[in-house]
């Protein structure tokens, strides 16, 4: 099968939670595939909301990696995220993703890769092509076109075009390939935050989704369970450097009630 033939997504899960890893996926697709994830409902991860609305994204990620003809998956523990945020200003996350991106892109074979990206496009492509020259120099790298709603620059070698990149704020709910990754991505996380819940002996799903807002109440009653062990960095999948007003006050003072967070 040709490099034609082939189309490839990036995207993330778990870059506004509190706690666990953060899981980047990179699949490529036969791009005649793409009609049917569409048909079959795939669409951006965030979308699938309630349990059947998790449960759907599920058996959607199983299908999606057994069409796919290439997963790479890319977890990022807990504690790198922290050792980033204190490297702050001169390191973040959007540089922490785009570095991972940027090994995607190189490692996928595919003639279009799209790509979903917190920040804007221009700053992703540059930074991007920027990460890859610096261990590919002898790539050339032309930019057909940049502004507030997408980049796209071609990856050559020898004077040949050999990949279409397009970087995109929500990628996600503009192509199919990426919110298939998006699926994927989200339906992993998942699963490693019930694992990460037996490994620590806690309670089955007291992790929730581990984003903090007011809706995951499984995850508001483990701040209020285990404020002690939290204070006491007991558990290293937690972001202890996140800027969330719940954890950095559980880390500096007595517990409130959960309505005085929000």
């Amino acid at each position: 099968m040709s490099l034609g033939d082939i189309i490839a997504g990036i995207d993330e899960a778990g870059r506004g939670s509190v706690l666990g890893p953060l899981i980047i996926v990179g699949l490529s697709l036969e791009k005649d595939k793409i009609d049917f994830l569409h048909q079959k409902g795939v669409k951006d991860s965030k979308l699938f909301t309630g349990l059947s609305g998790r449960n759907k994204r599920s058996e959607l990620a199983v299908e999606i990696q057994q069409q796919a003809e290439k997963v790479k998956v890319i977890e990022v523990p807990s504690s790198e995220i922290d050792l980033t945020l204190n490297r702050r200003p001169r390191d973040n996350l959007n540089l922490l993703e785009l570095r991972y991106f940027s090994k995607l892109i190189m490692e996928l074979h595919a003639e279009e890769i799209f790509v979903d990206t917190i920040s804007s496009p221009k700053y992703s492509m540059t930074q991007i092509s920027n990460l890859i020259r610096l261990n590919n120099d002898l790539l050339t790298f032309k930019v057909i076109t940049t502004n507030n709603s997408e980049s796209k620059f071609t990856l050559g070698r020898g004077g040949k075009s050999s990949k279409n990149i397009l970087i995109a704020p929500k990628a996600d709910s503009k192509y199919t390939v990426v919110a298939a990754a998006s699926c994927v991505a989200k339906h992993i996380r998942d699963l490693r935050l019930r694992e990460i819940e037996q490994e620590w002996n806690l309670p089955k799903q007291i992790l929730g989704q581990g984003y903090p807002n007011e809706k995951d109440q499984d995850l508001m009653r483990f701040f209020c369970e285990y404020s002690n062990q939290i204070k006491q960095h007991h558990f290293p999948f937690i972001r202890y450097q996140w800027e969330w007003r719940c954890l950095q006050e559980i880390l500096s003072q007595p517990m409130k009630k959960l309505d005085q967070y929000f």
